[in-house]
């Protein structure tokens, strides 16, 4: 899969918005060198999906190398909401599928927004799946 640029809007709930918080600090100490703990709502829901495998392992894999291609806003003030943005060269958009999937699956439960934002790609990267 290419990597876009793209807004996800979505609905985590506010377990969700925790555990999606923890990974992109994970995510941001891996890069950064300096492995930092994991924290316990992630940890717990990665141990649910994976009993038997070691938690940091798994999560290294949800996010492949280099530095996370996607930031984490609020929609809005008071809103439910929560937007995952990408950032730089973008990422896929499977790869956030898989970590909706896994880190907070019940925001599948829920309606999302996917709005392309093709800055920094020409227009015709930016259609292209493969």
């Amino acid at each position: 899969m290419r990597r876009l640029n793209f807004r996800l809007t979505l609905e985590p709930g506010l377990d969700g918005v925790v555990r999606l918080a923890q990974l992109h600090q994970y995510a941001t100490d891996l890069v950064d060198g300096k492995r930092k703990l994991i924290g316990p709502a992630l940890r717990a829901q990665v141990k649910s999906n994976f009993p038997g495998r070691k938690v940091e392992a798994v999560l290294d894999a949800l996010l492949g190398e280099g530095p996370p291609g996607w930031d984490i806003e609020g929609a809005s003030q008071g809103s439910p909401l929560l937007v995952i943005k990408t950032v730089g060269a973008g990422m896929a958009i499977s790869a956030v599928a898989r970590i909706i999937e896994q880190i907070v699956p019940e925001s599948l439960l829920r309606p999302m927004t996917y709005e392309p934002n093709p800055e920094g790609q020409n227009h015709q990267q930016s259609r292209r799946l493969h």
